[in-house]
């Protein structure tokens, strides 16, 4: 249940009878009011040229910002960002809390915050109250991870995606890149604000496989029909193939249903 002061009840009120659309929401600041708006009505809600926003704001001589209302928490938070771009939202629990991940073009990030963090804050306050997200990370899109990598280190990667279960970057390298790219970890850290992990790229999956799990000496990898790729490893490497915390085989098991369409990754 969303509660609303009355000073938020008497603004919806007024910009419902100026604009004729539908606001679910309102929060309220010294500096600016923001509006949730129905889906579909947001035209409405600005008005011609922006008219019904300019009347309100020198009404009650604050800002005036309007998010889209969603049905989804993904799309909200997505709304909610603007006018920073975002390109995906992945949610999900993070012990104990609903985080919310939306990928970013780093050039975009700024605006994504805002001054003094009001904006990803504002962001936030909306996602809690809507869809119980307790945080919002923001993560570089794949293109700008991919662009990012080739200015620090001159090398091309063959892709990017970021591992939300372990919170890194994971940096697909092309065929003899894989050192240049992992020397260069902690300015790519410092640039995109993650950890990042490089595994070579392989269009086969079960090279892919191996790949993600060295230095594990991988002896065999055989795919069912059923997808699951079936590993076998000597039993004095199978720590190395699950790695600290089990991080190695997730990074697997992410791989492998990226880019191969496989449900699961199992160690014999």
């Amino acid at each position: 249940m969303i509660r609303l002061s009355d000073e938020a009840r008497q603004l919806i009120g007024f910009i419902e009878t100026e604009s004729g659309a539908t606001v679910r929401d309102c929060l309220v600041n010294d500096e600016r009011v923001v509006f949730v708006v129905a889906p579909g009505e947001m035209a409405d809600a600005i008005g011609p040229q922006g008219q019904t926003v300019a009347r309100i704001e020198d009404r009650i001589n604050k800002r005036v910002e309007l998010v889209e209302d969603a049905d989804d928490p993904g799309t909200f938070v997505a709304n909610a960002l603007r006018p920073a771009a975002v390109y995906d939202a992945t949610v999900r629990d993070r012990e104990g809390e609903t985080v919310a991940y939306p990928e970013v073009n780093t050039a975009d990030f700024g605006a994504a915050i805002g001054r003094g963090g009001q904006n990803i804050q504002t962001a936030t306050d909306l996602a809690d109250r809507h869809f119980d997200i307790d945080a919002i990370e923001l993560v570089p899109e794949p293109d700008s991870v991919l662009e990012t990598v080739a200015d620090v280190t001159g090398v091309e990667p063959a892709d990017a995606l970021f591992d939300t279960r372990d919170e890194r970057l994971v940096v697909l390298a092309s065929t003899g890149s894989r050192e240049a790219i992992r020397e260069a970890r902690g300015q790519l850290r410092e640039a995109l604000g993650w950890p990042v992990v490089v595994v070579t790229y392989a269009s086969d999956p079960a090279t892919l496989i191996e790949h993600a799990l060295a230095p594990a000496d991988v002896e065999n990898v055989t795919v069912s029909a059923l997808g699951t790729a079936y590993v076998e490893v000597s039993e004095d490497d199978r720590g190395l193939a699950i790695g600290s915390s089990g991080k190695r085989i997730r990074l697997a098991r992410l791989l492998a249903s990226e880019y191969a369409g496989l449900d699961d990754v199992a160690l014999t």
